[in-house]
């Protein structure tokens, strides 16, 4: 199936892998816009229920705007559309207008990554929370010397590991709390 969308992401390499940002918004519906061109209104039947691409063939013939369809009826999930929902559809030429692609100069992305690595550019209300966590842990016997917040790992941990049959996410803190059959450790 071709999804439009996917060729305005951005993709990157990392470790040989080529990855596609998801995250990035690359379709806004204005819906002030002098040029939005209503072309039918629809009622989801129960063949349109988990499918978008029969609702979206039904609707233009074909299946290229089945991303735009969804996005414009602000459905995050396919799945949860259900019987008798009211599906908005606009010409194609409407749709075309929604569809950019995003440009970011290397210094805003930069800016952006930074708010999540640097530690020295966290709010005042992390810092607060950390100092806060540092002084809980100094309180206690085996407290941590180093305080962090849950999204950051510390020396030697891991965020998962595997033996081959299960993937165990942050194995140095988690422990099973219902032991399962698959449990090397029985």
């Amino acid at each position: 199936m071709y999804i439009k969308l996917f060729d305005l992401k951005d993709s990157m390499v990392r470790t040989n892998e080529t990855l596609i940002d998801f995250t990035e918004n690359n379709f806004t519906v204005n819906y002030l816009d002098p040029f939005l061109r209503i072309q039918k209104v629809m009622l989801v039947e129960d063949r349109h229920i988990c499918r978008p691409d029969i609702l979206c063939f039904d609707a233009f013939g074909n299946i290229e705007y089945i991303d735009a369809i969804l996005k414009f009826n602000q459905i995050c999930n396919p799945f949860s559309m259900e019987l008798y929902d009211i599906i908005v559809v606009p010409s194609p030429d409407s749709l075309v207008r929604f569809y950019k692609k995003e440009t970011k100069t290397t210094q805003e992305t930069k800016d952006t990554k930074a708010l999540f690595i640097d530690p020295t550019r966290a709010s005042q209300k992390d810092i607060n929370r950390l100092n806060q966590l540092a002084a809980i842990a100094s309180k206690r016997k085996n407290g941590s010397s180093t305080p962090k917040p849950t999204n950051l790992l510390r020396n030697g941990e891991v965020p998962f590991s595997t033996d081959g049959t299960r993937l165990i996410f942050a194995p140095s803190v988690s422990t099973p709390r219902f032991p399962s059959s698959n449990n090397p450790s029985k």
